[in-house]
């Protein structure tokens, strides 16, 4: 690989919001190198690791990484943090990516309801998270209806996703099998490559 890559990752369970004004130089100083800001699942802060506390089951803990994902974005957002640093960018890895229309959407909902309490937001939420947020595949999404993946990804946006596949781990996604639904060349292209390239600069 390039010696001259750098990446600044966290980990999706933290102590506090990741939305607090002791990260904003993290942040900045990312933002200001070029550097997008990758969250990664797992990770633990001193606490429960689910809303509800600590689960009996491993497959709780599997599950939960999304919603560590949503409190983590709903902090950065409502604090105001894409606000402040503009051209921040974030990815959220192996959290699976289904949820975060629904989220948008909710976050939308209220903000419009509430807005009083934030006056440093100008955008919607949902603009926010479109324009500052990047997902990667795994855990690959498997709605019902597998059209339904398509739908999701045309809402996030066909330029903010990337493949990964967690190879070696139990779960890892095969990039053969992966996507239940027929692609096109171009959606195929960015999402296996070309995003991946854009977002991190490798050309």
């Amino acid at each position: 690989g390039d010696p001259n890559f750098v990446q600044v990752i966290l980990q999706s369970r933290s102590g506090e919001p990741f939305g607090r004004q002791r990260y904003w130089p993290i942040y900045e100083a990312a933002a200001e190198a070029g550097l997008p800001v990758a969250v990664h699942a797992f990770g633990v802060g001193g606490h429960a690791i689910t809303g509800g506390g600590w689960p009996s089951y491993y497959i709780e803990d599997m599950v939960a990484h999304a919603q560590a994902c949503q409190a983590l974005l709903a902090s950065m957002v409502i604090e105001g943090v894409f606000e402040r640093i503009p051209s921040l960018k974030l990815v959220l890895v192996e959290s699976g990516f289904g949820w975060l229309p629904a989220f948008g959407w909710r976050l939308d909902r209220l903000w419009r309801r509430l807005k009083v309490e934030t006056p440093h937001l100008q955008r919607l939420p949902s603009e926010v998270i479109r324009r500052h947020v990047w997902v990667t595949s795994q855990p690959m999404e498997e709605p019902e209806r597998r059209e339904h993946v398509l739908d999701v990804i045309d809402w996030i946006g066909w330029d903010r996703v990337m493949f990964s596949t967690d190879y070696p781990h139990w779960d890892f996604d095969d990039p053969r099998y992966a996507f239940k639904v027929p692609l096109e060349p171009a959606e195929k292209s960015a999402i296996f490559r070309d995003n991946a390239i854009s977002l991190f600069k490798l050309s």
